[in-house]
């Protein structure tokens, strides 16, 4: 879940800095865009915990019920390991312990750089706000003070002041704090110290832009090629004298101011912003088990389409020419019928048709779009659905890889590869009910549903408050030797 959110954060960060490079970074609407560096990296943090339910609707329900990873038992057990199985690793990354030490570096690194900007707070003159650094030509600002080197010549000196003091005014120094603290937080997202970069460069040009009002930009232009500059730029002040943004201030100073029309460009925030939360809103839970196999899709259409008391023939049909389709790509023959007569063309709109589903006259509803998950019995100290989902996964394939009677591939003289499609619903109750499965042979079926059976009472899941049942499919592969 914490993987899944910091993804999101820096994907949706590096869309919107996109946005700015490609649309708005040359344009001269520089207090806009000193708005959209600061909100829209808060908007990022944030989104990822908006879930907007009826914005669900916009995307369909992917399936109708989970698919449980498949579980692998039989003599190929061991030689085919499924994400199901219990896994004994020797070694886990300790991906709290790293991160927590990038933190403990990144402040570190920026106690350092105030301890050594502390140092110049030694030249301030009592009740004054601008401190004269001796046999310097530094100048810079944090917060309310100005920094203002003393082998700076008298006229330069005016204009820096005047320049510095548009920092102080605009509360510049606040947005790179900020970042500052963001870098800690997210010390190992690029995307933040990009954030930091360009709204140093638009403070400057806001102040350069005030600080040219009613004075020659040409004599403005000479002070900035002209004067010495050997400054240490600090990340969190603002320094007039920054060798890497001198072109890039002339050239932003000699600019025309951009059409009113530009001020447009900033509306695509809003569809860009709808975009994301539909994404987060339909993406919690779904798509865990995106890749399914034909074998898969058919058994649960199958299942979905025996539970009706009445097929209509265009349903008959339907379903006979997916199973025509799977025997096409070397499905088991004797699992499946089908009508040789059924025609091509009658084809796949039942697994578009029927996959769309809401809570039902029963209660039940698709695990894709339940707020809780059911619970599996030592699951509880885990929290997000993902991880439950996990775990209730691992115990499911243990509990059946224990009870299933794998004698019985020699009694039935079943050879190679025998699938078995399991279906039931977790009820209000937490039981398991509505047991039906699939296989080559009656008598796997009847194991395949004695095991399932023996899976415990569980925490039933929850959606919108109320307590629902919710349907799951499982797959087992049963490997017998040739």
């Amino acid at each position: 879940m914490a993987l899944q959110y910091i993804i999101q954060v820096i994907c949706f960060q590096a869309l919107f800095l996109a946005v700015y490079y490609l649309l708005l970074r040359k344009e001269t609407f520089f207090s806009y865009n000193r708005i959209y560096l600061l909100v829209t990296p808060v908007i990022a943090l944030a989104l990822p915990f908006i879930k907007i339910s009826m914005l669900q609707t916009v995307v369909p329900v992917e399936t109708f019920a989970s698919v449980l990873p498949e579980v692998v038992i039989g003599d190929a057990a061991v030689s085919k390991p499924t994400d199901a199985a219990p896994v004994t690793a020797s070694f886990t990354i300790p991906w709290l312990q790293i991160y927590m030490a990038g933190v403990v570096i990144s402040l570190v690194v920026l106690i350092i750089k105030i301890k050594k900007f502390t140092s110049y707070f030694s030249y301030k003159q009592k009740g004054s706000s601008i401190i004269e650094i001796p046999s310097s030509t530094e100048a810079f600002t944090f917060f309310n003070y100005i920094f203002i080197g003393a082998d700076i010549d008298t006229l330069s000196r005016k204009q820096i002041l005047t320049h510095e003091q548009i920092h102080v005014k605009q509360g510049h120094t606040w947005d790179l704090i900020f970042f500052e603290i963001l870098k800690v937080v997210l010390w190992f997202n690029p995307i933040t110290y990009l954030y930091q970069k360009n709204i140093s460069i638009v403070h400057e040009y806001l102040a350069d832009q005030k600080a040219t009002e009613g004075i020659s930009k040409y004599t403005y232009y000479e002070e900035l090629l002209n004067t010495a500059f050997g400054t240490s730029k600090l990340s969190f002040t603002n320094t007039f004298f920054n060798q890497s943004l001198i072109k890039k201030r002339i050239v932003m100073l000699q600019k025309s101011k951009s059409q009113k029309s530009a001020l447009a460009k900033y509306l695509l925030l809003i569809p860009l912003v709808l975009a994301m939360l539909v994404y987060v809103s339909c993406s919690e839970d779904n798509g865990v088990e995106s890749e399914r196999t034909l074998e898969q899709e058919i058994a649960e259409l199958q299942i979905a389409l025996e539970q009706k008391e009445e097929l209509t023939e265009s349903e008959r049909k339907l379903f006979n020419q997916l199973n025509k389709t799977l025997l096409e790509k070397g499905g088991n023959k004797s699992v499946y019928t089908y009508d040789a007569g059924a025609k091509d063309d009658e084809i796949i709109e039942v697994l578009e048709v029927e996959r769309v589903y809401d809570v039902d006259e029963n209660g039940n509803i698709p695990f894709a779009v339940i707020d809780d998950v059911p619970v599996f019995p030592g699951c509880e100290s885990l929290t997000s659905n993902e991880q439950l989902r996990k775990c209730m996964s691992q115990k499911v394939s243990a509990l059946v890889n224990a009870n299933f009677n794998v004698a019985l591939g020699k009694e039935l003289n079943l050879k190679g590869t025998n699938r078995i499609f399991a279906s039931f619903k977790i009820d209000k109750n937490g039981f398991i009910t509505n047991l039906r499965t699939r296989s080559p042979h009656p008598d796997l079926d009847a194991e395949a549903q004695r095991v399932i059976s023996m899976l415990p009472k569980m925490k039933p899941g929850k959606h919108n408050g109320e307590v629902v049942g919710v349907l799951y499919s499982l797959p087992i592969t049963f490997q017998i030797a040739e």
